[in-house]
């Protein structure tokens, strides 16, 4: 609860007063204030004739029982059971061939533009080729004529 030295608690905090719904620290200091407060004291009586004034209607129990009233009045579903669907049959299968059409010509197209990639480049189809330069330093070799020629001659 919230020290409510200059300002009144909210109007929820005096009906839990009321309702007897706080813990006992809480309420008594929320009776004080509302002993010292005219405007939170008059709130607190009103919600205590309400109070009052609610409870016969707690010991009355209903002379007439509403869901019997009510069930008649609501539309009926019909009771029949789900109709299974049933399992999907041979003549069924044919709307699995456009599918399996286009991931064939995926597949293989897939497969044509990597081999082109491949075909392509000659490192890539013999890089055995290439293991005689191994025993050289990089940078060692030129790239060509130009390049191997001393600077500033």
């Amino acid at each position: 609860m919230k020290d409510h030295a200059g300002a009144c608690p909210p109007v929820e905090d005096l009906s839990a007063l009321v309702d007897g719904a706080l813990p006992a620290r809480d309420a008594q200091e929320l009776a004080r204030h509302a002993a010292r407060c005219p405007a939170c004291g008059a709130t607190v009586e009103a919600f205590g004739r309400v109070r009052a004034q609610l409870q016969p209607l707690r010991a009355r129990a209903p002379d007439v029982d509403i869901a019997a009233l009510v069930l008649p009045r609501l539309p009926r579903w019909p009771d029949r059971p789900r109709a299974r669907r049933a399992a999907p049959g041979w003549r069924d299968l044919w709307q699995f061939g456009p599918r399996a059409l286009g991931g064939a010509a995926a597949l293989g197209a897939g497969v044509y533009l990597g081999l082109a990639l491949l075909a392509g480049s000659a490192g890539a189809v013999r890089p055995s080729g290439m293991t005689v330069f191994d025993a050289e330093p990089v940078g060692a070799l030129c790239a060509g004529l130009p390049s191997c020629a001393a600077r500033g001659r």
